[in-house]
């Protein structure tokens, strides 16, 4: 095997791959209170501008109950997939994103039906421990807004 092909295989192994909005919310640790969903991919201009606010919210609200998982929709653009999900991985290291990521391989109007949107990203999905939705962003996150959202939530959650 060339050793390209070996490094691309590795590092997009690094990145799991689901084929539903149930296998999303499966991916959750078990005791994660409020689970944030973050549906985007590396094409899109206001995804990649708000990760850096998605990382910071994420990273405040660790240890909390709090945990976000971002479904990259990359695999909907045609293209040999482990060159994809390493462009993704490579994404994420640069610029730091440490909340978990997956890789979503089926298909886009499958998960937009799930998660009732019209396949506009990025979009931003808040559950209870259950898999009820509580709240949604439809467009790029206001960090602050945001992180006052989860408090309450939060709050909410531990009365």
């Amino acid at each position: 095997m060339p050793l390209l092909l070996a490094l691309l295989i590795t590092a997009s192994s690094t990145l799991p791959e689901v084929r539903s909005g149930d296998e999303v919310l499966r991916a959750f640790r078990a005791d994660t209170r409020i689970r944030v969903v973050n549906i985007w991919a590396t094409w899109c201009v206001p995804c990649v501008a708000e990760m850096p606010q998605l990382e910071s919210v994420s990273t405040s609200m660790r240890g909390n109950g709090v945990e976000f998982i971002g479904v990259s929709l990359d695999d909907a653009i045609p293209g040999d997939r482990a060159e994809r999900k390493h462009l993704v991985t490579r994404f994420l290291a640069g610029r730091r994103i440490r909340f978990r990521n997956v890789y979503y391989v089926g298909r886009t109007s499958a998960l937009a039906d799930r998660f009732r949107f019209d396949g506009t990203i990025p979009i931003t999905l808040v559950f209870d421990s259950t898999g009820r939705e509580l709240y949604r962003n439809e467009g790029a996150i206001d960090a602050v807004k945001f992180r006052r959202k989860l408090e309450d939530l939060i709050k909410r959650r531990t009365r």
